[in-house]
């Protein structure tokens, strides 16, 4: 590879990366008007004590912020939510997923079916699920929410900041949205660079031959990538995806399991890791399962 090809690389990851600056921002900053609101915390606490848990907490954990899986996480381990609910909302949770892939779309319109597939296929499924696990849960003795305790409630300790924390003025509206939207355009710059090295060095047409001859590995590979609590898994996954190297099937399952920063939390309880493992356990079949069945449905239609 020459140094005038890796030049081009450099300066096409960048204005690729550009291009997705202002809309990210944006929408950090609406995050931001919803999350200043104090009773909209409460209200999300609240929901997820109703019979309809699962569903208003997929609603909500579709929300592209790493808050609310990480909110469900203290209440599920406060005894204030079943396990279904909590899975509904890291199932939903899609970390930096939707921003992309929204900001993507408004510049290449082709992606807004596949945008909106994945969402309703990981709404379907999130929702779905948390019912069924919820049915089978033996104990279903819930705390009740006006009885719950501060520490357990509101600890939430999010990726930048606490969601249910009060917050005015420049800092909230401009620089935490700035800093975020900074934050995940560097992951997308050094994305794309070792991307655009990769296609450079390998071919991109190798590489997707690969991946099109091996179709029922990208279930299993994303799901690796997407079990890693960090918003830079959903960046690899979502770039590849809107890159066609990715097949939906392969989105799926990855962006299905990746919660944000939820399951980094819920490991922290060093006192229940059998049950911890055991979530993790029913997270990853359930995201295969998933990833494959979409697989066989687009490869048979």
């Amino acid at each position: 590879m020459t140094l005038e090809i890796l030049l081009d690389i450099l300066l096409d990851s960048f204005l690729d990366a550009v291009k997705i600056l202002p809309i990210i921002f944006i929408v950090y900053v609406l995050i931001e008007l919803i999350e200043s609101r104090e009773a909209t915390s409460k209200r999300f606490k609240g929901l997820l004590s109703y019979k309809g848990a699962p569903l208003f907490g997929t609603l909500i954990g579709v929300i592209p912020q790493c808050g609310f899986s990480i909110v469900a996480t203290n209440l599920y381990q406060g005894g204030y939510v079943l396990l279904g609910t909590l899975i509904s909302v890291y199932f939903a949770t899609s970390d930096e997923a939707l921003p992309i892939l929204l900001s993507q779309a408004l510049d290449n319109p082709a992606l807004w079916l596949k945008l909106l597939l994945l969402i309703a296929i990981k709404v379907a499924y999130a929702i779905a699920v948390g019912f069924i696990i919820n049915g089978f849960v033996k104990n279903k003795t819930l705390k009740r929410h006006d009885e719950a305790d501060e520490h357990d409630i509101d600890e939430v300790g999010c990726c930048h900041h606490d969601v249910s924390e009060k917050r005015h003025g420049f800092l909230e509206f401009v620089v935490h949205p700035l800093l975020h939207s900074l934050k995940i355009f560097i992951y997308i710059l050094i994305i794309n660079i070792v991307f655009g090295i990769m296609f450079a060095v390998i071919g991109q047409d190798n590489i997707t031959n690969f991946l099109n001859a091996n179709v029922f590995l990208q279930p299993l590979l994303s799901t690796i990538i997407g079990v890693i609590p960090n918003c830079a898994s959903s960046v690899v996954i979502t770039q590849m995806f809107s890159s066609n190297v990715l097949t939906l099937g392969g989105a799926v399952a990855g962006l299905t399991i990746n919660s944000g920063l939820g399951l980094a939390v819920l490991f922290k309880d060093k006192n229940n890791v059998k049950n911890n493992l055991k979530i993790l356990s029913i997270m990853v079949i359930l995201s295969l399962f998933l990833g494959y069945l979409v697989t066989i449905i687009s490869l048979l239609f």
